[in-house]
């Protein structure tokens, strides 16, 4: 009776995909629970939704003024154009802000459904056991919510990875041409095609029926079996996506500042940079994400133990993840990636031990001692991380709910819109309130902002002189500087710019025409003089 309903159960499965929509379904509503809330975690979501709203009104931007010491204004690249075009319809339906919230959520659903359809193409078994343990990872489930194009991106690497194991050509191309428009991670497609394709040479030497000799003699041959066409297709679709596009030729140089000085290198040690791009302290780490480093370790172990067992699947994405754990301590930011990868590397090692498994490891799994040794020690373990699972959901939402309200700057910016000339230049002491600014008030520019990168890269002693005024450490010619130099008229900081409202203020050539829980803003005097506001003082 119970064989037949499982039967009817598979029957029927197969033919509506009930567990297609149960893991879809699983991850929208933690995703939801995870978004509902009043606020953004990231201060980029900011920029993300105005540029949204901006490509809605029909507008493809091709200079951005609106940070005046950066490189910028003459060489912009919107390196998240598709990404930002996939935004539009939510941003049209609910208030932006709102909208890129409900796509965020949207989106890393489909990233989780993505990599459960990547198992069930590939016949892994026990799909949903490793989904499940993805969505209790609280780094991972922290920056899948953030409003950004990675999540999509990590989409477009597994459907690559699909047709080019699947040598679905056309395919291949047309993804690596739109993924070098979705966002700037278009280079972890190629990186991944070479680990597969090199992958697949040598394991195809390895196992041919040969002498070591022969082996070592023949190995720089190339063997006809590989599926070489597969990287000429996906070079060929990442060249047409960087000529065929709006941005071309300034994109290149772009790119090679985002992904070698921001990405790869970075100014850290030089300058103050985004929190996400500094390490990842491997016992923190550790703290922070026990289960997937305990899945790595246990995955990379068993693939050792079983390497002669492990496919070309296997061995390509443990060489991702491996690859993308480095990151990770390099950066933090990459276990958006890491995380995912090494997942899907444990569930193809566990697959192809469990297709392979030898007679006497089945008599060893069948032995009733060794039956209950196993059972205990897994049950202990699940019991020790289901009990800590709760907790890592809590501290994500925590984080989460941590992050700025959608009115943030708001105020402020309405002031500024309000009483100042536009296009004066406000002096934010903080890039990374920028993009709060940009979304609430576009009518006036700013100094820097997005990346302090591009500020430092443009102008070094400009950007340590800008930096000094900050941190209030210029008394002497502070008008001239702000006024002269930097061309603005307004000066705006947080409450946490006590030493340079000190410094403001002893100067005497400026003057507070703005305050509320948020924001100082400052005028120049010898601008026209503005009365102040209400809520000023």
């Amino acid at each position: 009776m119970h064989s037949k309903f499982w039967l009817f159960f598979r029957h029927v499965n197969s033919k509506y995909y009930f567990d297609y929509l149960a893991v879809f379904f699983i991850a929208l509503i933690l995703f939801g629970w995870l978004q509902a809330g009043p606020t953004l975690a990231e201060p980029d979501s900011f920029y993300h939704a105005k540029m949204a709203v901006i490509m809605s009104e029909g507008k493809v931007l091709q200079q951005f003024p609106w940070l005046q010491e950066t490189n910028l204004p003459e060489q912009y690249v919107n390196h998240h154009f598709l990404y930002h075009a996939l935004l539009v319809p939510f941003v049209n339906m609910f208030d932006p802000l709102v909208g890129v919230k409900v796509a965020t959520v949207l989106f890393a659903s489909l990233l989780v459904l993505s990599i459960y359809w990547l198992f069930k193409k590939f016949e892994v078994k026990y799909p949903l056991v490793f989904v499940l343990i993805l969505l209790t990872i609280s780094p991972w489930l922290f920056r899948a919510s953030l409003v950004k194009a990675p999540a999509i991106s990590f989409i477009f690497l597994l459907c690559a990875f699909y047709c080019l194991a699947h040598q679905h050509w056309l395919r291949l191309f047309l993804l690596s041409f739109a993924a070098v428009w979705l966002y700037g991670s278009w280079p972890v497609i190629l990186v991944m095609t070479i680990t597969y394709l090199i992958v697949y040479w040598l394991l195809e030497k390895y196992r041919q029926e040969e002498s070591i000799w022969h082996k070592l003699k023949n190995i720089f041959q190339l063997n006809k079996k590989v599926p070489w066409r597969g990287l000429l297709y996906v070079v060929g679709g990442l060249t047409a996506g960087l000529v065929i596009n709006p941005y071309f030729p300034q994109n290149l140089k772009f790119y090679y500042q985002q992904i070698i000085d921001i990405a790869l290198f970075n100014y850290q040690h030089v300058i103050s940079v985004g929190s996400e791009w500094y390490p990842y302290d491997i016992y923190k780490l550790i703290a922070d994400a026990p289960l997937i480093m305990s899945l790595l370790v246990v995955s990379v172990l068993l693939f050792i133990l079983t390497v002669k067992k492990q496919s070309i699947y296997s061995w390509t994405w443990g060489l991702l993840a491996v690859a993308f754990f480095i990151l990770t301590l390099k950066s933090r930011r990459q276990v958006e990636f890491f995380t995912p990868l090494t997942v899907i590397f444990a569930g193809f090692t566990f697959n192809d031990y469990f297709r392979k498994l030898s007679r006497l490891h089945l008599q060893l799994l069948l032995n009733v001692a060794w039956q209950a040794i196993f059972g205990l020690a897994l049950i202990l373990v699940g019991l020790i991380f289901i009990f800590k699972i709760p907790g890592d959901l809590n501290r994500a939402k925590s984080y989460l709910d941590n992050g700025k309200p959608l009115t943030y700057y708001q105020q402020a910016s309405a002031w500024l819109t309000a009483n100042s000339p536009k296009q004066a230049v406000v002096f934010n002491a903080n890039w990374s309130d920028f993009p709060a600014l940009f979304y609430h008030n576009s009518h006036n520019y700013y100094l820097t902002g997005l990346d302090p990168t591009f500020m430092y890269q443009l102008n070094p002693v400009k950007y340590q002189q800008y930096v000094d005024i900050t941190l209030g450490k210029v008394q002497q010619n502070l008008k001239k500087i702000i006024q002269d130099d930097f061309k603005a008229d307004y000066v705006l900081f947080d409450h946490e710019h006590w030493l340079l409202e000190k410094q403001l203020k002893y100067s005497g050539d400026f003057i507070k025409v703005y305050e509320d829980s948020e924001a100082k803003i400052y005028q120049v005097r010898s601008a026209p003089v503005l009365l102040p506001s209400s809520s000023g003082d």
